[in-house]
């Protein structure tokens, strides 16, 4: 079972190869306003690395958002056409959930810009709170009600150090059947904005 995992909802551009729900390899960078460019290339040159045809891949893994509205739409739109080329399945996680330190509760953010943030707490595949968008103050409330919580994701914007996750990782051990799109071609993003 080979599983191409794609993340390009924020910041970072990340490419994974999992083989039977174990990473093989990874390529994961800064690539912000960028991954429009990269995230193909990025694809052919791990599947080549690794002697893969695109048409071994089984399974594409991909984050759905909240995160960044042209980032979000990258990934999603390259695993839109994957799977429903090569009748393949797709699992669409929140890009929230995958900042998670895994087997700890974990308050997850990202920068929704106008002093506000992306949140959503999860315990590995548990919601604790559902993604939604708070102001920073609220954000900086909650994680000081909530101190036995680990802190994850781009926090440096609140001035607070976060976890970081390895996101391919996180996407291939946090995968469930939940997960699964039904059809491939209803997928929409998750923005949370109005």
């Amino acid at each position: 079972m080979i599983s191409l995992i794609l993340d390009s909802s924020y910041k970072d551009l990340v490419v994974g190869l999992g083989k039977d729900d174990e990473l093989i390899d990874e390529i994961s960078y800064d690539a912000w306003q960028r991954q429009s460019e990269l995230m193909i290339p990025e694809i052919d040159n791990l599947l080549k690395k690794h002697n893969i045809k695109p048409t071994e891949v089984n399974e594409i893994i991909v984050t759905l958002g909240p995160g960044s509205y042209t980032g979000v739409r990258i990934a999603l739109t390259v695993a839109k056409v994957y799977c429903a080329t090569l009748k393949i399945p797709c699992y669409a996680l929140s890009s929230l959930k995958v900042l998670s330190k895994l087997n700890a509760p974990s308050i997850c953010l990202v920068n929704a810009r106008s002093s506000r943030s992306y949140i959503g707490v999860y315990k590995n595949n548990e919601c604790l709170l559902k993604d939604q968008i708070l102001t920073n103050e609220e954000v900086l409330k909650f994680v000081n009600e909530h101190q036995e919580y680990i802190v994850a994701g781009d926090t440096a914007y609140l001035g607070i150090e976060g976890y970081s996750a390895d996101l391919a990782k996180n996407m291939l051990a946090l995968k469930n059947d939940e997960d699964k799109v039904k059809d491939i071609l209803a997928l929409k993003a998750v923005y949370l904005k109005d």
